[in-house]
């Protein structure tokens, strides 16, 4: 007896010492509080999935890089510095005898040079050697020299006072704007999955919801029959029937169950948020005020909003500018060019530099040159190819015209016939709904079997899917809708990209 009261001591501190070196960890209640299931509206979902979607965020990079563009379009105005060193020894033979044989020379030279927006170009360079020769027939031997240089450049032909680089950037901004079109499709086609999931997860609930209340009534005339079976009223063989069908909606439940799960994965993968394992209430419903679409007013919206449009205009735009361009590229090359320039010599390179301001050895260069090829077969080829683009452009321009008026009058119709359908469907389940109801009155009266009630359950039930399938479609039609006329994004986002 006293060994086993000392065991179960011994056993009593094993314990206390166990649970105090390993205390209970709280990660498993915040595991659970933050899989907690999500609550969330339409509005909560899209403003997630504009901060968080991967899609979106990849779409913005794109225009991100674009814009990278017009600074290398701008570069042909940034200032260049240039630096040069050299050291030269010559001792080759010479054909007279008053040259040195051995010559040598240190150089050291920089310079600056920028193009201004207007085509001209100014440099400036400042240069400084020093020379050692050999020769008895050079008055300042060794001796240095400082140089002084500046020029500048005007183009007068082809690139007429900067026309051409300008107009470089400006197309190169018409290019950026119409990649920033192109990312906000894109981003606005990622809002569009995101809300046709989160309503295919409501559709899937409402049909989960359907097929349990569906069980529901089968498990209800199943207790019907299985009373009257006891009773002796029904043969065995409609026991049997309504047995199957209860367990047919059994099925039905656990395939509406998968459903749901892989909607709302889905949704959870666009949104970028949240745990596979955790649930999502939707706080919507499917039904809703339905309304007919005015095609007038939806039109409008769209030539105000649709950015295939906006960047047809800019391309023309675009082209206008480049057709200046080639205009001018008829004309010949004309570069006028003037430089001045000073130097001085001395002993020592101090010197040099110290009198080159006061002495007058001064260069002065003015120069035009001109250059024209005659036949001018590349600039007149650019120049046809400039104005077919044009007349391609407007033809596109008007097809673009046309495919909104198309898109949008089939998507009006779209919507306003779901929305009579909805209607449709609505009354379809009220028949149904009240059909069973009066045929199970007959059940209670012996007037009906088990295969009409079998048969009135399934057309009840698949009202009720298509009624939820109708609402479903119209509540991505009208986002269709949206999408067409390009006024999704802005209902939700108005920010710059």
């Amino acid at each position: 007896m006293k060994r086993v009261k000392k065991n179960k001591f011994i056993s009593f501190i094993i314990g206390v010492v166990f649970i105090l070196s390993f205390p209970p960890e709280r990660g498993y209640s915040q595991q659970e509080e933050s899989l907690a299931a999500l609550k969330l509206s339409l509005e909560e979902v899209t403003e997630i999935a504009l901060h968080n979607s991967l899609d979106i965020q990849i779409a913005k990079f794109d225009a991100y890089m674009e814009r990278t563009s017009l600074q290398n379009a701008e570069s042909v105005f940034d200032t260049i510095f240039t630096a040069e060193a050299s050291y030269n020894r010559d001792k080759k033979e010479q054909a007279s005898s008053l040259a040195g044989t051995d010559t040598k020379e240190h150089k050291f030279a920089l310079g600056l040079e920028k193009k201004l927006p207007t085509g001209t170009t100014l440099s400036l360079d400042a240069a400084t050697t020093k020379s050692r020769t050999n020769s008895g027939y050079t008055s300042l031997n060794p001796y240095n020299e400082a140089e002084l240089e500046f020029s500048l450049t005007q183009e007068l032909g082809k690139n007429f006072f900067g026309l051409a680089d300008r107009a470089d950037i400006k197309i190169t901004k018409l290019d950026i704007e119409n990649s920033d079109f192109t990312s906000l499709d894109d981003i606005e086609g990622a809002l569009y999955s995101v809300q046709e999931s989160y309503w295919n997860l409501v559709l899937k609930e409402e049909e989960l919801s359907i097929a349990r209340n569906m069980l529901k009534e089968a498990k209800k005339l199943f207790k019907i029959y299985q009373e009257k079976k006891s009773l002796g009223l029904v043969e065995k063989s409609d026991l049997l029937s309504l047995e199957a069908l209860v367990k047919t909606r059994q099925s039905d439940v656990a395939i509406a169950l998968l459903g749901r799960d892989t909607a709302k994965n889905d949704l959870l993968f666009l949104i970028n948020k949240g745990d596979f394992s955790q649930e999502i209430i939707p706080e919507d419903s499917l039904v809703c005020g339905a309304k007919i679409i005015d095609l007038y007013q939806a039109l409008t919206e769209a030539v105000k909003s649709r950015r295939d449009y906006k960047r047809k205009k800019n391309d023309l735009k675009r082209n206008d500018i480049d057709l200046v361009v080639k205009k001018n590229a008829l004309w010949p090359q004309i570069d006028l060019e003037a430089t001045f320039s000073r130097n001085n010599l001395d002993s020592s390179r101090g010197g040099a530099w110290d009198d080159l301001t006061g002495e007058s050895n001064d260069e002065v260069l003015f120069k035009l040159s001109f250059k024209l090829p005659l036949e001018r077969r590349e600039e007149r080829s650019e120049l046809e190819k400039t104005r077919l683009e044009k007349s391609k452009y407007l033809l596109e321009f008007k097809r673009i015209e046309r495919l909104i008026l198309q898109e949008i009058n089939n998507k009006v119709n779209q919507v306003n016939t779901m929305q009579n359908q909805v209607k449709l469907f609505e009354t379809t389940v009220k028949l149904h709904k009240q059909k069973l109801k009066e045929q199970v009155k007959r059940l209670h009266y012996g007037r009906s079997n088990s295969d009409t009630l079998i048969q009135y359950e399934e057309d009840l039930l698949k009202a009720k899917r298509s009624l939820a399938q109708s609402l479903f479609k119209y509540r991505v039609g009208l986002i269709e809708l949206e999408v067409t006329q390009n006024i999704l994004l802005d209902k939700y986002w108005q920010d710059p990209l």
